[in-house]
């Protein structure tokens, strides 16, 4: 069976993907290659494949800083955390793709085919793509392009009677999303652009983008929690909630509290107490002042607790297993190997805590009563140190960027999205990373297509480049 996405559907998916709804914090950017190269789904960014015209060698030019007037990126967002000027390219505004769905034919050929069979031969596929819907004598409803092997068309639905130069309709219920034409102006040559691809912004400098071992990965700090509840044969275990409870004063009607101490106090923590409004959040502190998203219904002065979030430094990928010592003795429930392979952080009722989905069956319980309720989460974490010497990545949680084996590396090579940026020259990824070694660092690849007429040969001050995008989902 196949799965059925309607036109809504199209639009919504095609939306995300594109960041339309400006909700996602990160544009796309289009981005020229270089490299002769035919874009295939399973490519990822290497040093032979997808460098930018940094320079007119065709070559890989990683790690230096463009020569050829290929513009570095400016910016059409504000906030904090969207600054993308290290990158270069164009970046697009998610608001300005205009999105629809055809509703009639966009195409027509004359086809011949045996009936029973889910495949047909056109005259002509100019025109005709995948997922297109086909109507017409001998085709039954709702068939759509599964392949097109030059004019060779594999349908999702049999024959329903031989076709002898009938002529069948296509690309009723495509989605496109367009956007305006793009220019590239160059001021100096740049060798042959063979296409373009979209990647998913960041803000990564030209120092570490593509520079072979540009990173070092490292095993990080082991967490721990305790408190730790499973029953045998489950696949998860419940965390511990944790509250902290701390004297505070307030003004009825402000949005801060003053509290003994701040230390534990992080910002989206839920509060509870007298003069506290339900649903109430830390939005920030200063010092021992912690600011609200609620105002106070009343004035406080008395206790409030703060609930901490007890999963937040945990991501799927980290290795799971028990803390071995004295004061937890009891048997290990953990198989080797077992990973979280996701969270529900709201507590279910009943439940102690947080829900974390692992892998593997537990093979026996865990708890205070089983002496052995601390659990381990391991992960490693990747410092930008080119070189050797520390280099500010630049890198935001939520961006995603492709994480390539180095010179020597025991890593998985794949997309990862960054989880948290303990300092300026580190990150910790989601899924996590194992292992350790060299790394190289790209921007993802997302949508890539070569210039039918291509390549363009950059080679005066002037040229120019001009990109159209469409993007069709069915």
């Amino acid at each position: 069976m196949a799965l059925l996405v309607t036109d809504q559907g199209e639009i919504d998916s095609l939306r995300t993907l594109l960041n339309a709804t400006h909700t996602i914090p990160r544009n796309l950017v289009l981005k020229l290659y270089t490299s002769n190269n035919d874009p295939l789904e399973a490519d990822v960014p290497t040093n032979s494949d997808y460098f930018e015209p940094y320079d007119a060698s065709n070559a890989s030019g990683y790690g230096a800083e463009p020569v050829t007037g290929y513009p570095e990126v400016k910016n059409n967002r504000t906030e904090e955390d969207q600054d993308f000027s290290e990158q270069y390219g164009i970046l697009l505004n998610g608001n300005r793709w205009t999105i629809g769905t055809t509703v009639t034919a966009q195409a027509t050929a004359s086809a011949t085919g045996n009936s029973g069979e889910y495949g047909i031969t056109v005259d002509d596929a100019t025109g005709i793509k995948k997922g297109d819907y086909v109507t017409g004598s001998g085709i039954a409803a709702n068939t759509y392009v599964v392949d097109i092997q030059g004019l060779a068309l594999e349908l999702s639905q049999q024959n329903q009677a031989a076709l002898s130069n009938d002529t069948l309709s296509f690309g009723r219920g495509r989605t496109t999303a367009s956007y305006p034409e793009q220019v590239f102006t160059f001021d100096d040559a740049a060798g042959s652009v063979y296409g373009y691809y979209l990647s998913r912004a960041n803000n990564m400098p030209y120092q570490l983008q593509g520079v072979v071992d540009g990173a070092s990965v490292a095993a990080g700090t082991t967490i721990l929690k305790t408190g730790c509840k499973g029953v045998i044969g489950a696949k998860y275990i419940n965390l511990l909630n944790v509250d902290v409870t701390q004297a505070a004063t307030g003004t009825s009607g402000t949005f801060e509290i003053s509290v003994a101490s701040a230390t534990a106090v992080k910002a989206n923590q839920r509060v509870t107490g007298t003069g506290i409004a339900a649903g109430t959040r830390v939005v920030g502190k200063s010092g021992n002042t912690v600011y609200l998203n609620k105002a106070l219904t009343s004035a406080v002065s008395n206790d409030v607790v703060f609930a901490v979030n007890v999963a937040e430094e945990l991501t799927p990928g980290q290795l799971v297993s028990k803390f071995v010592d004295a004061s937890n003795a009891g048997p290990d429930a953990f198989l080797a190997g077992t990973t979280i392979v996701g969270i529900d952080y709201e507590t279910a009722q009943g439940e102690i805590g947080p829900r974390v989905y692992i892998s593997q069956d537990l093979q026996d319980n865990i708890g205070t009563a089983s002496d052995n309720d601390q659990v381990n989460f391991d992960f490693s974490v990747v410092t930008s140190d080119p070189g050797g010497s520390a280099l500010d990545h630049n890198l935001n949680p939520g961006d995603v960027i492709y994480v390539a084996q180095g010179t020597t590396s025991t890593i998985a090579a794949a997309h990862y999205t960054v989880f948290e940026t303990p300092t300026s020259s580190t990150f910790t990824t989601t899924p996590a990373m194992q292992g350790t070694g060299d790394a190289t660092l790209y921007s993802s690849i997302f949508f890539a297509e070569r210039f039918t007429n291509g390549p363009y040969a950059i080679q005066n001050n002037g040229d120019q480049i001009k990109v159209t995008l469409n993007v069709s989902l069915d």
